[in-house]
């Protein structure tokens, strides 16, 4: 919870005008101070928490594209440039072309632990917060293989190596359309290919921290939470904090997250109920998210929405009947089998229903918004191996499973393309007119200023001049450099 309560509380201290900036971080660090668990030992044993830290570390290196010594997905164009823009001091930021101001409002929750210790450090910085979230979430995953399985030697691996290595079976439709109307089986490696079905991806967990590890660790955290500790009475007492502070990490990644713990409080009846309304803790939580909500809703107006009819006509349907089987039931059918969990359904049918309305460029609602129900399924889909009897279900299972894996290696195959630098000079106007890109609607980035919501609740911002078509390259060669097609930033 201090993971991720720590860049709430940065927030409030850089962008909120004082009087809010003191009421939400007073809220914040209330609630925390209120949420169960302080008086608990540590659960794991030394050697497991070493190796859990060590992990974080390796996976953060092997898996992100923090640290620009391997290759890194084009969507880094855009991180790195909105990191650094942080770095700089000054905040909110604001940015002056011409006669018009924008202001910079997004998500940046991930972005302001490492931008605090300026430009010199911030992509270091960026790395080593990465590395503290994964190994939190290797630590979740270890507690609960041992939960899951109590005294099976190798139950933290299965539960480990399984959600690591999770995602759709999109490879089997990538081979069929690189063969029949692409250039070839081979065309696939190096290339990735979540966006297969095009108007709509669930990220499998290699694609998610390649491309968007802000996105990951704001819904695979409280999703751990939830699975780890909703059978505990004290958990709905609280049980709003984790998805008040993940909110402004990604709101939409917070929102799936929500949902399934909605789920879990009723599962447990009018008591569950009861003990989350009368919580202290939850309510603080609620003046804690306030601000940065009507932060991250500021000009949401622009952002592209509607139904996956009204915008792709009932020609979408049979893509969408064939992403579902491929992406979500191939596992989750076999999984439900096997456990019978009301989470897991619930996580399956939140799934479903996703890809029905679309928000955001590129389908944020259904790649972010799906991210912990996602998670849920592979925590599942690991204990189900552990649990199940051998058999033919068993099987079936495994082989969705490897399938799966796969595919996620081909996704990570984008790391045989040579590194790129990060742009330490360009602000995000000019990073946006020469990413790759070109036809994204950036409503989602900035918000223009002033903005009669925003004017009370903020600081000043510092507004920076910005001159988009004068500016050096902010990369040596993009389209050579990130050739590979990504998704949304």
């Amino acid at each position: 919870m201090a993971y991720l309560l720590l860049p709430a509380l940065l927030f409030n201290g850089g962008f909120l005008a004082p009087a809010f900036a003191i009421g939400a971080t007073a809220a914040g660090l209330l609630a925390f101070l209120l949420s169960p668990g302080w008086r608990g030992g540590w659960g794991l044993p030394r050697r497991t928490t070493l190796a859990c830290l060590a992990g974080g570390v390796a996976w953060a290196f092997g898996a992100t594209g923090t640290h620009h010594l391997l290759h890194a997905a084009v969507d880094w164009q855009i991180r790195d440039v909105v990191l650094f823009d942080l770095a700089r001091g000054g905040w909110p930021v604001a940015y002056s072309i011409g006669d018009l101001t924008w202001l910079l409002r997004a998500p940046l929750g991930y972005y302001l632990p490492a931008a605090m210790l300026g430009p010199a450090l911030a992509e270091a910085g960026l790395f080593a917060w990465t590395a503290a979230g994964l190994a939190v979430v290797l630590l979740l995953l270890a507690a609960l293989a041992r939960d899951i399985a109590p005294g099976r030697r190798h139950a933290v691996a299965v539960v480990v190596l399984v959600f690591a290595a999770f995602g759709g079976m999109d490879l089997l439709p990538n081979i069929w359309l690189d063969t029949t109307q692409g250039g070839g089986l081979l065309t696939y490696w190096g290339r990735g290919g979540e966006w297969w079905a095009r108007h709509f991806q669930y990220s499998g967990h290699v694609t998610l921290l390649l491309w968007a590890p802000n996105h990951a660790l704001p819904a695979w955290i409280p999703a751990l939470l939830l699975l780890r500790h909703a059978r505990q009475p004290a958990f709905a007492g609280a049980a709003a904090l984790p998805l008040a502070t993940a909110a402004g990490w990604g709101p939409l990644s917070a929102i799936g997250a929500a949902a399934l713990v909605g789920v879990a409080v009723l599962a447990a009846g009018r008591a569950g109920l009861w003990a989350a309304l009368r919580g202290p803790a939850n309510w603080l939580a609620l003046g804690l998210a306030a601000p940065a909500a009507l932060f991250l809703t500021a000009g949401s107006s622009a952002i592209p929405h509607g139904t996956l009819v009204a915008v792709h006509g009932w020609g979408a349907a049979p893509v969408t009947l064939l992403f579902l089987a491929v992406e979500v039931l191939a596992v989750a059918l076999p999984v439900l089998w096997l456990l019978r969990s009301r989470l897991v359904a619930a996580s399956v049918l939140l799934l479903c229903l996703l890809p029905l309305y679309i928000f955001g460029p590129g389908n944020e609602m259904t790649m972010r918004g799906g991210i912990a129900a996602f998670a849920v399924l592979a925590v599942a889909a690991g204990a189900a191996l552990l649990r199940a009897p051998p058999g033919g279900l068993r099987r079936v299972l495994v082989a969705a499973l490897a399938v799966g894996a796969l595919g996620q290696g081909m996704e990570a195959s984008i790391l045989i393309h040579p590194p790129w630098p990060a742009s330490r000079d360009c602000t995000l106007p000019e990073a946006a007119v020469q990413s790759v890109f070109t036809d994204t609607d950036w409503s989602h980035y900035v918000v223009p200023w002033p903005d009669a919501r925003l004017r009370a609740l903020l600081a000043e911002p510092e507004e920076r001049a910005v001159d988009p078509a004068s500016v050096a390259r902010c990369w040596p060669d993009p389209a050579e450099e990130a050739p590979e097609r990504g998704a949304a930033p």
